[in-house]
């Protein structure tokens, strides 16, 4: 009796004791995950608000005699929609961009012509535009991109000259066309979790040459004016990406 016993608190002891033992061990804990990276692969679209300032640059003959020339500035607030497609490799990131704007550029202005007792009065608009680019980005951290972008811009640009000749009277001749021409600036984007970015932008378009005539009953081709139309885009923008960012 007195060896069972004996026996009882040796195997206590020692099961007992590697049992306590185990629990005063500090319990393993995997190691945590790395965040999640995020990708620029995907499809997105988006909205934009900025200020335009450019430049018209008008030349006027009369009557074949010689040219009469200024320059207009014309600016405004522009806003629209943009969508487009980036595909990431490795820290790069390309991709193809078209949006369109709303514009609120105009101006105008009256200077002397080149006969005597005769001014041009000019009025310039820039009603709406797009651009159609490509975009090319180096990535400064994973979710902030540099970029350069170029491609195709159009518009539709109104036009109206008012020549007056002291005496004599004054013809005015309006002219609306849609231009083309193309465009090239840069930008930074950075996204913010969830599918989010957004972005600042600068934008240089030269839309290309316009002209368009004044005519009267009596003179026929009374004036014929040229111009020009380029402009300075600066905008910030909010892009959603379908699918989210990882």
């Amino acid at each position: 009796m007195k060896k069972l016993l004996l026996t009882s608190v040796a195997l206590t002891a020692l099961f007992g004791g590697s049992a306590f033992a185990a629990d005063l061990r500090p319990a393993y804990k995997a190691a945590p995950l790395p965040p999640p990276v995020y990708s620029w692969t995907g499809i997105y679209w988006g909205v934009n608000v900025g200020y335009s300032w450019g430049e018209a640059k008008n030349d006027v003959t009369l009557l074949g005699v010689g040219t009469a020339s200024s320059s207009r500035k014309m600016d405004g607030v522009i806003g629209g929609f943009q969508a487009g497609y980036n595909y990431q490799f490795g820290a790069w990131v390309w991709g193809f961009e078209t949006d369109i704007q709303a514009s609120g550029q105009k101006g105008g202005e009256t200077f002397p012509g080149v006969l005597p007792l005769t001014t041009v009065s000019t009025d310039h608009k820039l009603d709406w535009f797009g651009t159609s680019r490509s975009r090319l980005g180096f990535l400064a951290t994973p979710n902030v991109l540099l970029y350069g972008t170029a491609g195709v811009a159009y518009g539709e640009v109104k036009d109206s000259a008012t020549v007056n000749v002291v005496g004599v009277g004054s013809a005015t001749s309006t002219f609306k066309d849609l231009k083309a021409g193309w465009t090239a600036g840069a930008g930074i984007e950075g996204a913010f979790g969830g599918g989010w970015s957004a972005k600042l932008e600068y934008l240089y378009v030269d839309l290309g040459k316009t002209e368009f005539t004044v005519a009267t009953p009596g003179l026929g081709t009374f004036a014929t004016e040229t111009r020009r139309t380029t402009d300075n885009i600066v905008r910030v923008g909010l892009n959603y990406k379908w699918g989210g960012g990882y």
